[in-house]
């Protein structure tokens, strides 16, 4: 109940005096209440640590990690533990390394031997910090043993990669975690590829877009990281991955000149990525290159909206609803990028901006000609009051502009060479494919039709999943359900029997080059 609506009820339940003494009682406690969560705000920017990261470090504006809150021992870091002892993974044995390409999971034992592994560092983490503060959201997350075991998977099929890359190439890798969230699977590695392993992996970036994640519990860890043998973590917030320039520059390590540019290859990891993220994070893998980028393992969440905006009508044919997607002959369309080179991603960015100066007629954000002040050219004070010299004057700064039509400076629009029509230049789009996901939502019973086997979906989401598959250029890729299930009463009953998206999203996306 809001306490507006609290008022009212006593205000007819109590007599004018009684309910005035209580609703000036009720609103010193809530302002009581907000004066003291503003000191705590106030206290816990004090002790801010800042991370690694430069423009992208995070924002972290949280307390130490040592202050004690309780023992810990009802944290949930240890049930996850007895979990793991007692049954391991939470999968199903009927669906145990289902590949829907090629090829089957590795041989469960490797599994096994990492579960362990695993199990031993969670016991470490909860002797050394369950029960303290900056810990909280990490081991006692509700949701901490679904993270831990798709880690497992993802880890797993990291190592099975470098096991066979390291026969050729012994170059270490830098571990990409892609919308990493509080960061369990970086926090895993780190921990796992310690001492002689960790010539495999140089260090670990953490990658999201949110920029107020706690991640005081990363800051921690890295103070024993030198002492152990174990990988950095970097933080890397505000990264958006929709902005594909931007993160493939940083990752190639041409975004800027810091110490925290990226030099070597980077592997992908990127867990229960939403809607058009893992579209996005394909097109990153696509455009850094198999050299610069030679392993991803991406486990997508949900479809994306181009997706779901279609809907069935009774005979069974999709029809787009009124939808803001793009649509294309053969249905709806999913844009994927592709790979691009440095020096043609270049040549683009600067076509565009030449199509931008050319949509602005004048360079309103260049000083005068004449006073160098920011303002026009007619507006100047200094110009002389000979006309001829006044229009000479103006015909250099029009010769200093961009052309009206090609964005080029030198010469005017009537003198302009380009032999486009347009009246300004045309936009440059980075190289794109185009996904037809207008069959997804089809009723099962068409899979019945298809003869190849190879092509059969169980529903939506795996032929979703198959489909981002196919987007991937690279020499090996595999569409994996690794079969872990979900035992969340939500999702696991009478009323989402039928449901199709009821199931846990245990299908990975695993693509590396050949070298």
């Amino acid at each position: 109940m809001r306490f507006v609506d609290f008022f009212v009820a006593v205000a007819i339940l109590l007599p004018k005096a009684d309910s005035l003494s209580i609703g000036v009682n009720f609103l010193s406690k809530r302002r009581s209440q907000r004066v003291n969560v503003l000191a705590q705000s106030i206290t816990a920017v004090g002790d801010n640590r800042s991370s690694e990261g430069g423009a992208f470090a995070s924002n972290t504006r949280y307390g130490r990690s040592n202050e004690p809150v309780d023992d810990g021992s009802k944290w949930r870091i240890w049930s996850v533990i007895k979990e793991l002892e007692t049954n391991g993974l939470s999968w199903s044995s009927s669906s145990l390394g289902s590949d829907l390409t090629a090829g089957v999971l590795s041989d469960d034992s490797q599994v096994v031997d990492l579960t362990n592994h695993v199990i031993r560092i969670l016991r470490q983490w909860g002797e050394s910090w369950a029960g303290q503060s900056g810990w909280h959201t990490l081991l006692n997350k509700k949701s901490l043993l679904h993270e831990v075991e798709e880690s497992i998977v993802a880890l797993h099929f990291l190592l099975d990669w470098l096991g066979r890359r390291c026969k050729q190439n012994d170059t270490p890798i830098i571990l990409v975690d892609v919308c990493c969230g509080k960061g369990i699977l970086s926090m895993l590695a780190s921990y796992l590829f310690r001492g002689t392993t960790s010539t495999h992996v140089s260090r670990i970036i953490m990658l999201d877009n949110q920029k107020d994640i706690n991640w005081s519990h990363i800051i921690a860890s890295n103070e024993s990281a030198q002492g152990e043998c174990r990988p950095i973590i970097q933080t890397w917030s505000r990264c958006n991955l929709h902005d594909i320039d931007q993160i493939v520059e940083r990752l190639e390590g041409t975004y800027d000149g810091s110490i925290h540019s990226i030099n070597g290859p980077v592997a992908l990891i990127g867990i229960h990525l939403c809607k058009l993220l893992s579209p996005a994070c394909i097109g990153i893998a696509n455009s850094l290159g198999p050299e610069k980028c030679p392993f991803l393992c991406l486990a997508p969440c949900c479809l994306p909206r181009v997706v779901r905006d279609l809907s069935k009508s009774n005979n069974g044919i999709i029809i787009p609803k009124k939808s803001k997607i793009k649509y294309g002959e053969e249905g709806s369309l999913l844009p994927v990028r592709t790979y691009e080179s440095a020096e043609e991603r270049q040549q683009r960015k600067e076509a565009n901006q030449r199509r931008d100066d050319a949509k602005k007629r004048t360079c309103t954000d260049a000083p005068c000609y004449l006073c160098s002040e920011m303002h026009p050219i007619h507006k100047c004070g200094l110009l002389p009051p000979d006309e001829n010299e006044r229009l000479d004057i103006f015909q250099r700064v029009a010769a200093a502009n961009p052309c009206w039509k090609c964005g080029e400076i030198g010469h005017f629009r009537k003198d302009c060479p380009s032999t486009e029509l347009a009246a300004k230049p045309r936009l440059t789009l980075p190289p794109t494919m185009y996904l037809d996901v207008s069959s997804l939502l089809q009723k099962d019973d068409d899979d019945k039709e298809i003869e190849d086997t190879e092509h059969k979906s169980r529903g939506p989401f795996e032929g979703y999943c198959h489909l981002l598959g196919t987007a991937l250029q690279r020499d090996t890729v595999k569409v994996i359900d690794v079969g872990l299930i979900n035992s969340s009463a939500q999702h696991n009953n009478a009323a989402n029997r039928d449901n199709w998206n009821r199931d846990r999203k245990s299908i990975l996306i695993v693509a590396s080059a050949s070298r």
